[in-house]
């Protein structure tokens, strides 16, 4: 979370530059964004812990469920997604940004203690049905929060903010995952589910307050700062109940993203299905592979926190949205080539901390960086669509086509990886598609105002 110089690249734009010590005072805007990146760091902070301790939860029945439920619990997160998006789009259009937050946060707050409630209960189907309903909801959950999260950032931050400060917030979400994955490690094996369950209510809540001083601290600053300096949060956004949708449809640049996120997802289940497979065959004991999976997320974290200090802010900086956005896929590319040659454990978690790292380090902090060049409409309606449904989309249209081609064509994954190679290439492609129109889209953006 602290203010790390190397998102300070030795040749700075002119555009991006922050000041130099010989520059005399800190700016308003400076000053300003000190202010802001601590509280949203924080904020990160508690909501990547929250989800790091019930990922592996969901880790673990994804892994005992096996490939043929995994299809059917994703496409069921799919439809889910497609009755909570609407519900969402009211929610937008009648509360201002601050209470949009807390309605959002508290339902998946009570939603936790439900959960917890239900996997203590005595009766064995009500805990088997709780465990597949909470396979889906923290689909839902790990979406919805980020998505907000992120929403509200893109709200507050222009374009070159976010190149310069959304690396270094990202990072309180890792230093948050860290801690969340490594404390779901040690007390997997000693803590109940159910009681485990109920951690993460607690560090929602202190998210919430992490959130609420952020609104104080923007209330404070000046009008000009980032996109709105806090006054059109008070203001739900304008719009139809469909707006957010049908906007999706009729922006290239929107459509855009919406292909670049399906290629992301469609490669992380093909891998996810992998993991599922791969770690059923080769560990037996349920506890111990919930123990393995928290490892896994704890190595994740640990390189993500090193890609989003040292590497996301420079090649954002240096080298635009584009190249940058370039990197999952070339991650992914080496991943499916060895993984067809050797599908063991140790290969698997080495792509799965890869890609996941790059990912979270490299991938989001640019993709996020995409919507502060669009409307704020758009930021909270076209984007919690984009973050929901379009996502979940690619993951049951993915699950449904490799694991047809894995249960009924009888397809190895050796021989799918190697099939996946050029739709990498076309993803690949996307990533530079889509940069350019980032770009040219913030320069129109600048001159406007």
């Amino acid at each position: 979370m602290a203010d790390f110089n190397p998102y300070r690249p030795s040749e700075p734009s002119e555009a991006t530059a922050g000041p130099s010590p010989d520059d005399g005072p800190p700016t308003e805007h400076a000053l300003g964004e000190s202010r802001v990146v601590p509280w949203a760091a924080a904020w990160f902070f508690f909501i990547l812990l929250s989800y790091s301790v019930v990922r592996p939860v969901r880790e673990t029945m994804g892994a005992i469920a096996g490939t043929m439920q995994l299809q059917g619990l994703m496409l069921v997160s799919f439809f889910v997604m497609l009755v909570a998006v609407p519900i969402y789009s009211v929610l937008v259009n009648r509360l201002p940004r601050r209470w949009l937050v807390r309605i959002v946060f508290h339902f998946f707050c009570v939603s936790l203690l439900a959960f917890s409630v239900a996997m203590n209960a005595g009766s064995e189907s009500l805990r088997v049905v709780a465990a597949r309903v909470f396979f889906v909801w923290v689909n839902v959950f790990g979406l919805f929060v980020t998505s907000v999260f992120w929403s509200v950032l893109a709200d507050l931050l222009s374009s070159d903010q976010g190149k310069r400060l959304f690396g270094r917030i990202a990072a309180g979400g890792t230093a948050g995952a860290i801690a969340g994955s490594l404390l779901t490690s040690q007390i997997a094996t000693r803590v109940p589910t159910a009681s485990l369950l109920l951690l993460p209510i607690v560090t929602l809540q202190l998210g919430l307050w992490c959130a609420w001083r952020l609104e104080r601290v923007v209330r404070l600053l000046p009008d000009e700062f980032g996109n709105t300096g806090g006054q059109t949060g008070d203001q739900p956004a304008a719009g139809g109940l469909l707006d957010g949708i049908t906007h999706v449809f009729k922006s290239s640049y929107l459509a855009l993203i919406c292909v670049f996120l399906v290629f992301v997802q469609a490669a992380g289940t093909h891998l996810y299905f992998q993991q599922a497979e791969i770690v059923a065959g080769a560990i037996s004991d349920h506890q111990e592979k919930m123990e393995f999976f928290a490892y896994i997320d704890f190595a994740t974290q640990s390189l993500t926190l090193i890609a989003q200090l040292v590497i996301s802010g420079p090649l954002l900086r240096r080298f635009g949205v584009g190249l940058t956005l370039l990197v999952l896929p070339v991650v992914y590319l080496v991943s499916f080539v060895a993984l067809a040659f050797h599908g063991t454990l140790v290969i698997l978690a080495a792509a799965m901390v890869a890609a996941r790292a790059t990912g979270y380090g490299i991938t989001v902090p640019a993709r996020e960086v995409l919507f502060t060049v669009v409307s704020r409409e758009d930021k909270y309606k076209s984007k919690s669509f984009i973050d929901t449904v379009v996502l979940r989309g690619g993951d049951a249209a993915a699950s449904q086509v490799f694991g047809s081609l894995r249960n009924l064509a009888g397809f190895s994954f050796a021989t799918l990886n190697v099939w996946a190679i050029p739709a990498v290439i076309v993803w690949a492609w996307t990533a530079l598609q889509l940069g350019r129109r980032q770009t040219e889209l913030s320069q129109q953006q600048s001159t406007e105002s």
